[in-house]
């Protein structure tokens, strides 16, 4: 070890103990890894200091293929066959299709009029049937401890669990109670919401608790669930503490706060986004919120924080300081069909590859192939993965990030996806990872997909010599090198068109569908959503629900609503309560008439058709969704209109993206002399501007494409948009940059000399 250390690098004598321990362990690590299966890491049971030094000495760019049992010597194997101890709630499942979650005081009707069969559930149960069934093979025993009712389900929970290789010898019941329930809205994306009746998952007692003494003592770890009474969570936490027994503590269950006390027993606590806001009250839209939130619970004395993500993944905080992130697996077949135990299904496959001393890494990526297996199933327990379907999933490790206490590490090699390699840095890539949503990720390779304003190639004829209507600029933007996408106008460009002719259009140009835009007619120059006509008012709705299906025809699966008359010119002219309740309500009768489209308003705060709009600013604009309270419902941000309400652009992206509301992105530039609306090329006049905002989409990790809303009345508009794509991925990469030397640190310090300096010692201008 210390022949390939630099002289400069040698420690000192002070530190001799240390390198000698350090040898050691490098010794160790290399007999154990010619030996071990798949060339895995060891994940030390020792210090912090020794813990890191095993990361970083199996930090190879190797990849592994499998992750399979770690066997070694008597003493090894012995630690090893320690049954994992899984103590919580068990339920019958009820699942219940809808298309949309209720509102307060409405009631929906389910999209399937069966309720299908009652399956098994309950967060403990389906942890410990996911261990047994990922721990198959390894002659590692799983115990469940619950509490079995006194109603007709009971035979077949107990059925369920023997079944799947779960021990339940240790189980009480309650001859008074029925089992518990869990009833599952499942809606048609995946994404799950529950109620649980706790049944005779209430029915513990502090006498059930102290008498698994010694199961709790025996065990390799145990893991906890929040479906079963607090109190007896702390004394199992507290007996585990005491004999050295890691717990992990999964956050779901009942809503309620969690003690410092309980804190400082767990091994690792686990909650998803929502419960960890609602256990710190901090914001977790950001992977840098979510850290800092993960590192307050420690503050109380939480020792390593796994939050997972949905479909961005998980971030595990460290007890010595290190953050690892790791990216969602693809899920097989493409789709989500139901989330219910995806959530159980990574915790327990985390909790089994910890057991067997896999490195963290491992241990994460294991956990994602097993989230993403299940999810790809209906049901809880019917859905939960075998060991060899999570060992075929990561048969390529999805990319790595790594913060902290060791450099961060992006996988160069590739991820396997449907029989194909995609590079790991690629949009594609990114997309397989999220099924098929592309996300930021660190990359300085630009997965943005790029649109372009259509009417622009009516422009400049004399470099054209295609028919000037709608379907000749789709074949003109064809022509432009980089553009994937069209956003069409509504009703302007496809009112009264022939769906076939567009798509047989857009197919020849080599393009696809971005987004319908509306545009309203003149006769609602009084108002649209806003009109004082009622009748007028619904047919500015009939108008944006045809939208709503051209996109859903084209694929475009967005709306963009820029209205030029719902606002007003003069002092008492209109009621401005009223206007904002006539919007609110347009706005939720669209948004619930097609769910499955992405409806965004796109605020201009003044134009020459009304010279104050109802909606005048992002913060207005953020105020206005909220009130509409809409999943799909968001906004679409224009460079322009931010510069004429006096708003820094980048600062209203960071507003919205970070609330997950950012739908839309329109770049432009411009001088903004008299309220103009200039319309140039992006990032022209204000470049500065320009790579913050990139910047900003970045770090909110915003999702949709990026559309370029410009006038090229003189310019070639082919060569425009070409110019405006190539400036994008060239700021894309400068934020990398950016990113890289951690302007982050700066932008704490409100040290506005230092990050200027930055740009100058990157070239930047």
């Amino acid at each position: 070890l210390l022949s390939l250390t630099p002289p400069s690098r040698l420690p000192s004598p002070l530190d001799q103990g240390g390198t000698m321990r350090l040898a050691l362990l490098a010794l160790c690590i290399v007999a154990a890894e010619a030996s071990l299966p798949g060339n895995l890491g060891v994940h030390s049971l020792g210090g912090s200091n020794r813990h890191f030094a095993a990361s970083r000495l199996t930090s190879s760019p190797r990849r592994i293929q499998h992750i399979k049992p770690l066997r070694g010597g008597n003493e090894v194997s012995a630690e090893l066959q320690k049954p994992l101890l899984v103590i919580g709630s068990l339920n019958v499942d009820i699942i219940i299709e809808v298309d949309r979650l209720p509102h307060k005081d409405e009631t929906i009707v389910a999209r399937n009029p069966n309720t299908g069969s009652a399956v098994a559930g309950g967060k403990g149960a389906n942890q410990a049937v996911a261990a047994a069934k990922l721990s198959a093979g390894s002659g590692r025993r799983v115990q469940f401890v619950c509490q079995f009712g006194n109603d007709a389900h009971t035979q077949m929970l107990k059925d369920v669990l023997t079944q799947n290789g779960v021990d339940i010898s240790l189980c009480g019941s309650d001859a008074t109670k029925p089992s518990g329930q869990g009833f599952v809205l499942l809606e048609a994306d995946g994404a799950v919401s529950s109620v649980v009746v706790g049944g005779a998952n209430v029915a513990w007692t502090e006498e059930h608790a102290y008498a698994l003494k010694d199961a709790i003592g025996g065990a390799g770890a145990v893991l906890l669930q929040r479906e079963i009474p607090e109190q007896i969570n702390e004394i199992v936490a507290k007996l585990a503490h005491e004999a050295g027994v890691p717990v992990m503590q999964d956050v779901g269950g009942e809503d309620r706060p969690i003690s410092d006390s309980l804190l400082k027993l767990l091994t690792y606590i686990s909650p998803n986004l929502t419960e960890l806001r609602r256990l710190t009250m901090q914001a977790v839209e950001t992977d840098d919120d979510i850290i800092k939130a993960a590192k307050s619970l420690q503050a109380r004395g939480a020792q390593n924080v796994l939050v997972t993500l949905g479909g961005r993944g998980s971030i595990l905080v460290t007890a010595d300081d290190q953050v690892l992130k790791q990216e969602v697996c693809a899920v097989p077949g493409g789709r989500v069909l139901d989330a219910t135990g995806a959530g159980d299904a990574f915790r327990a496959a985390f909790a089994v590859a910890l057991a067997e001393r896999h490195r963290l890494q491992d241990c994460l990526r294991f956990a994602a192939a097993a989230g993403a297996v299940t999810a790809s199933r209906l049901g809880a327990v019917p859905s939960l993965p075998s060991r060899q379907e999570c060992s075929a999933l990561i048969a390529v490790a999805p990319v790595e990030h790594i913060r902290g206490g060791v450099p961060i590490l992006d996988a160069d090699d590739g991820i396997r996806c449907g029989g194909h390699v995609l590079k790991a840095n690629s949009a594609g890539a990114v997309a397989a990872l999220r099924g098929g949503e592309a996300g930021r990720g660190n990359e300085a390779e630009c997965p943005m997909e790029f649109g372009s304003r259509l009417n622009s190639m009516k422009d400049r004829l004399d470099l054209w010599d295609g028919p000037n209507d709608v379907l000749g600029w789709v074949a003109r933007q064809g022509a432009v090198k980089g553009l994937d996408l069209v956003d069409f106008n509504y009703p302007q460009h496809l009112g009264g068109m022939d769906l076939p002719k567009v798509q047989e259009a857009l197919a020849g140009a080599g393009l696809k569908t971005g987004a319908i835009c509306l545009r309203f007619p003149k006769e609602m120059q009084l108002g649209a959503y806003t009109h004082p006509d009622p009748a007028m008012r619904k047919k500015a709705i009939k108008l944006t629900l045809e939208a709503c299906k051209w996109a859903e025809d084209l694929g475009a699966g967005e709306v963009v609503v820029w209205s030029a008359f719902d606002g007003y010119d003069y002092s008492l002219q209109v009621d401005y309560t009223e206007l904002w309740a006539q919007v609110v309500g347009a706005f939720q009768e669209i948004c619930d008439a097609f769910p499955n489209v992405k409806v965004s308003l796109e605020y201009k705060p003044t134009d020459e058709n009304t010279r104050f709009f109802t909606v005048p600013s992002t913060g207005a604009a953020m105020l206005l969704v909220q009130d509409i309270d809409r999943a799909n419902m968001g906004l679409t941000l224009d460079v322009g209109h931010c510069l004429a309400a006096g708003e820094n652009p980048a600062q209203s992206v960071a507003m919205v993206g970070q609330r997950g509301k950012l739908f839309g992105m329109q770049l432009n530039d411009g001088y903004q002399r008299l309220g103009a609306e200039d319309g140039l090329m992006f990032g022209s006049v204000h470049p500065r501007m320009a790579l913050e905002l990139v910047y900003w989409l970045r770090k909110t990790q915003y999702k949709g494409h990026v559309y370029f809303d410009t006038f090229p009345r003189n310019e070639d508009p082919v060569r425009e948009a070409e110019y405006n794509i190539r400036r994008f991925k060239k700021l894309w990469q400068r934020a990398a940059q950016l990113e890289e030397e951690k302007v982050e640190r700066l932008l704490a310090k409100h040290d506005a000399v230092a990050s200027l300096e930055l740009l100058e010692q990157l070239g930047i201008d």
